[in-house]
């Protein structure tokens, strides 16, 4: 008697169809305005594309990795952490959204989970980090909710970026590497705080624009990224020579990319280590 052990490229080739089009049902093809869509760090003119012109960027082996990755992390931690309903459908003025973990036991609780492969820590002064705030920060200006928490489950120990040349990019792995694990950061938003109403209004201003964007057909009067975000994304992003090189910017959105961030003013926010789980 032999066991016979073979490669079955025919169950891969299901299974990576069947995941494409589970990930192809959850790309956004109609008009409802996402919180992720007009979050300010991310490049609202690339939500509009990805609408619009989802040819331009088909998806991947890549893609559906980190597809099944993030959604079966978020399906698991959801379960196990038993602490409010998941997903939970909240909407203001035109916006929706869906929050991982929400609780409205006494004053409130909204979790969002996020999961990543990248070796660097996350802290405020980082681009993604700053995302994963806005995003809880609307939540928060949304439901009422004075606490939040943003929780980052890193699934690689921590790698220090080199350098890049023509060959790729180089890190190194510290002696003292932080640990693969969970990293939470706890954000109390005060109800009666006024930086609750800024936010509002920023949040419905960048809902207007980017549906009238969407109904007139009319990238031009969303603002493109600026200095760091357009030195390290844009380069990588599939719509971008349609966005630099065929499509315009007006003047107006141009000013709106130089507005200062509320949370780069002085005193808007108080910034401790986190808790590590």
């Amino acid at each position: 008697m032999t066991i016979t052990i073979r490669e079955n490229s025919e169950f891969t080739n299901i299974l990576q169809k069947n995941l494409m089009s589970r990930h192809e049902e959850k790309r956004r093809r109609d008009n409802t305005v996402h919180v992720s869509d007009i979050i300010t760090t991310t490049c609202i003119r690339k939500q509009y594309y990805s609408r619009k012109f989802p040819d331009l960027d088909p998806l991947t082996n890549e893609s559906i990795h980190h597809f099944v990755r993030g959604e079966s992390s978020e399906f698991v931690i959801t379960k196990l952490a038993n602490l409010g309903v998941a997903q939970a459908d909240i909407e203001m003025d035109g916006i929706v959204a869906h929050p991982d973990i929400m609780n409205d036991d006494q004053k409130g609780l909204i979790v969002e989970l996020k999961d990543t492969v990248n070796g660097r820590r996350l802290d405020f002064y980082d681009d993604t980090f700053r995302s994963y705030l806005r995003q809880i920060l609307y939540y928060l200006v949304m439901t009422g909710i004075e606490k939040g928490i943003i929780s980052i489950r890193y699934n690689i120990k921590e790698l220090n970026w080199i350098k890049s040349d023509s060959e790729g990019d180089y890190f190194f792995r510290p002696f003292k590497a932080k640990d693969v694990g969970i990293e939470s950061w706890e954000v109390f938003f005060p109800s009666d705080d006024i930086a609750r109403e800024i936010l509002k209004n920023e949040m419905v201003r960048r809902k207007n624009l980017f549906l009238k964007a969407l109904e007139d057909n009319d990238v031009s009067i969303l603002p493109r990224l600026i200095d760091e975000g357009k030195r390290v994304r844009c380069p990588r992003c599939p719509f971008y020579d349609k966005c630099m090189n065929q499509d315009s910017e007006t003047s107006e959105a141009r000013e709106m990319a130089k507005e200062r961030d509320l949370l780069n003013i002085r005193g808007v926010l108080d910034f401790k280590n986190s808790a590590v789980i």
